[in-house]
């Protein structure tokens, strides 16, 4: 013993670098992977044991369900087909008696009743057998109860309550069918039977292949063991295995599953009574089969690991030389970091050596830095879009509201109906200014709005206000944000006007310079105070911080401010110029291009 260890030592010490790799690996692989191989062999096997029983289990109960739908379908035909009085009434009479009757009972009454049958795609042939002297037999759908071979069984169908399903039919043309014999009652009386012939693969199997389904045997056995249906290849397991499942049914039906062990090996399966026909389907697989694919895998992985072994071998040998140049890389891509190529990464195995795992954690870093410079734009992002809506949102609306209440009053004290009129047109100021489904209009929409409100507040408030627009007509379909103009225009209303006066001039007009256009809001009114404007403006040039929101204060004309920079950007916005009773101009400057607006 000492002598072998010797030599292997010996061995081991000449050996190469890959030699050792894989001598190495040999035994720290190899000794657990036999352990873990056992191990799983009988976990897997107990797993598709059990799995095995499970899924035997869930095909009889399948084809359990699928025999009580079936007979549900069948017998809603049956009832279909035993409520037709009229083939029932003259069925029962001397059918040969009336030629013309019988010729027209053929083409009506008769060929409704095949119809009946022929709508269910179960069935595959059905006939009527009265007890009838003066019967006229109308082949293969009217027979006469004589041709039952058995000459008791309308007895055992009356003691069964009337209907009976059978794997095997009684009459001649039902051999080989699975049969419903159902009583045919005319008002209280029994005149006959109905038998009604399906193709016992169809009748048994509603959902899918479950009688056909590969990797078992499927069959039915009656109360006393013995087989009544095979699958339709009439593949079912040798003599002696059929007997041993026999048994061990008879031994207790109450079980759902069971094992069976004969000459030929292990059977797994269960079983599952047929309500109506009074059997069991059963499902039975071989272990065997069930084995064959553990084993086929065990020699997969042997035949694998081997193959990694000699890959191993090979790869050994040329690791070493390969480690410089993996350092080389990983240097070079640092430093393309370090000028900014975030996107570089490292080729790196999850499941590497040290070098594979410094490139990992290289490239978790790379792709953390990028999230969170992502999470950092998103989050950029949605601040200016909630700092917009809520913007948007300050857009006084109380003078709406307003308004409308002023016409109501008038309506109700001078009955008016003419300001129905002028309630409709509020009515579409209020949807333009509180609706905000789209954030851009055209510019001859905004128009439009600010002409309806000049109109309100000369009505209501007894103004003289003179609104004169100098748009050209290419310019009056421009894209402009919502509520950009009209707030200028209010400004102009309520600042602008002089408390002894009740008239103003406003005037709307655009001066394109290449790709800007400034809209200008000109009125003749008292003007700004100069300190008051040069605080505005300090404002609105982000000179200043300081609040000039108290009262109405300009609210308006900050709002459209901040919305055209935080959209188009920081050289865009309101400009504000005014002289103390003479005049207030009011630019407003956002980027132009034809009839639309990029951005917004």
């Amino acid at each position: 013993m000492k002598h072998i260890y010797g030599w292997m030592q010996r061995k081991y010490r000449k050996s190469g670098l890959a030699t050792k790799i894989v001598a190495l690996l040999a035994v720290i692989v190899l000794a657990p992977a036999a352990a873990v191989t056992v191990f799983w062999v009988q976990r897997e096997a107990g797993q598709v044991y059990e799995k095995a029983q499970l899924q035997c289990l869930a095909i009889v109960e399948q084809a359990a369900k699928d025999v009580a739908g079936n007979r549900s379908l069948i017998e809603n035909t049956v009832l279909i087909a035993l409520n037709q009085k009229d083939f029932l009434k003259f069925c029962s009479g001397d059918m040969s008696a009336d030629g013309l009757s019988l010729v027209k009972f053929s083409q009506n009454e008769l060929k409704g009743m095949r119809y009946i049958f022929q709508s269910n795609s179960l069935i595959d042939s059905a006939s009527f057998y009265f007890y009838n002297e003066g019967l006229y037999e109308i082949w293969d759908t009217i027979y006469s109860y004589d041709r039952f071979e058995n000459a008791g069984f309308a007895e055992r169908l009356h003691e069964e309550r009337g209907s009976i399903f059978l794997l095997d039919g009684i009459t001649p043309k039902g051999r080989g069918y699975a049969c419903c014999y159902h009583e045919v009652y005319l008002d209280t009386t029994c005149i006959g039977v109905l038998e009604i012939r399906m193709q016992a693969e169809d009748f048994l199997n509603k959902s899918g292949d479950i009688w056909t389904e590969e990797g078992g045997y499927t069959l039915l056995l009656d109360g006393e063991g013995r087989c009544l249906f095979t699958q339709p290849d009439g593949e079912v397991p040798d003599r002696d295995t059929l007997l041993a499942i026999s048994r061990q049914f008879l031994e207790d039906v109450s079980k759902e599953s069971f094992e069976v062990r004969t000459k030929e090996g292990w059977y797994y399966g269960a079983w599952q009574y047929l309500d109506g026909l009074d059997a069991y389907a059963v499902r039975c697989v071989e272990k065997q089969s069930l084995m064959g694919g553990i084993y086929r895998s065990v020699f997969m992985a042997l035949g694998f690991v081997l193959l990694v072994l000699a890959a191993i071998y090979l790869i050994a040998s040329l690791i070493y030389r390969r480690m410089l140049s993996r350092l080389n890389v990983l240097t070079s891509s640092m430093r393309q970091v370090q000028d900014g190529h975030l996107e570089v990464r490292v080729k790196a195995r999850e499941d590497g050596d040290e070098l594979d795992e410094l490139g990992n954690h290289f490239n978790r870093m790379l792709s953390r830095m990028e999230g969170l410079i992502t999470e950092n734009v998103e989050r950029e992002t949605a601040a200016i879009n909630a700092e917009l809506n809520a913007l948007q949102s300050q857009i006084n609306s109380h003078f709406l509201y307003n308004a409308l209440e002023s016409i109501r009053m008038m309506a109700e004290v001078k009955s008016e109906t003419e300001i129905a009129d002028t309630i409709i047109a509020l009515g579409g100021l209020l949807r333009y200014n509180m609706s905000w489904e789209s954030r851009t209009v055209t510019l001859r929409e905004e128009i439009a709005s600010i002409e309806r409100y000049i109109y309100f507040v000369n009505m209501i408030y007894e103004f003289d206000v003179q609104l004169k627009v100098r748009l050209e007509e290419e310019i009056l379909d421009t894209e402009i944000p919502k509520l950009c103009l009209q707030p200028c225009v209010e400004n102009s209303v309520v600042h602008g006007m002089a408390p002894e006066s009740r008239q103003l001039h406003i005037t709307v007009s655009a001066v394109e310079n290449g790709k800007v256009l400034v809209l200008q809001v000109l009125d003749d009114g008292r003007g700004i105070e100069r300190g008051l404007l040069n605080r505005l403006n300090a404002v609105l040039e982000g000179v200043s911080d300081e609040n000039v929101r108290t009262g109405n204060s300009g609210i308006g004309i900050a709002n459209v401010h901040k919305r055209l920079q935080m959209n188009y950007g920081r050289e865009y916005g309101i400009v504000l110029q005014s002289e103390e009773n003479a005049y207030t101009l009011i630019k407003v400057v956002m980027p132009y291009e034809k009839k639309k607006l990029g951005g917004w």
